[in-house]
């Protein structure tokens, strides 16, 4: 029987320092929850200053604790903050993928209707996954793959990731620029 245990934590070489001491704690958890909201909330502004910019619809939104979708157009940002899995570090993994085309979209469930026609499956433009850094609370930071050491903020992460979907925006393929409107309920009635 071991008499006293305590956690060992791997040094990070990519990083530079102990993830692991702040990172597993309860209070890193109730942190990533506020970052990860943080984020997309600024990503949700910045879309929307977008949209102003162009013209546009506003985007569409869809967001589910630790996802977030931001559909401007025909091109898509979503956001996934990972917290456990076979290969996610302490502290979790924030994905974040540009799409060109319509990530999940909303419609009526009528089956007793024919086929409605699909619109072609997204593809992914871009992907950064980052990992996360943190001493202590305040000190959180977002360190995408084979980048800079340092890692960003919250609000700097967001600004990179909308971003590219802002690219993405101008890159669009020839063909419609707007989504088509929602079939509404009424309008399949005869």
């Amino acid at each position: 029987m071991i008499p006293h245990a305590s956690p060992e934590f791997v040094r990070d070489s990519r990083l530079g320092f102990d993830r692991g001491a702040f990172l597993v704690t309860h209070r890193a958890q109730s942190a990533a929850s506020r970052e990860f909201t943080q984020l997309s909330e600024r990503a949700i502004e910045i879309a929307n200053q977008i949209a102003v910019t162009l013209d546009t619809d506003p985007p569409e939104l869809r967001r589910a604790p630790e996802r977030c979708v931001i559909q401007l157009g025909l091109v898509a940002l979503t956001l996934a903050y990972l917290r456990a899995g076979g290969e996610v570090q302490a502290g979790g993994q924030l994905l974040a993928i540009v799409w060109h085309g319509v990530i999940a979209p909303r419609g009526d469930h009528a089956p007793e209707r024919g086929p409605r026609h699909a619109p072609p499956p997204p593809k992914p433009v871009w992907e950064e996954t980052h990992l996360v850094s943190a001493e202590n609370e305040s000190g959180w930071n977002w360190h995408p793959f084979g980048f800079e050491r340092e890692g960003f903020t919250s609000l700097e992460t967001a600004e990179r990731c909308v971003e590219q979907l802002r690219l993405a925006l101008v890159d669009v393929p020839p063909g419609p620029r707007t989504l088509p409107p929602p079939r509404s309920s009424a309008r399949m009635r005869r």
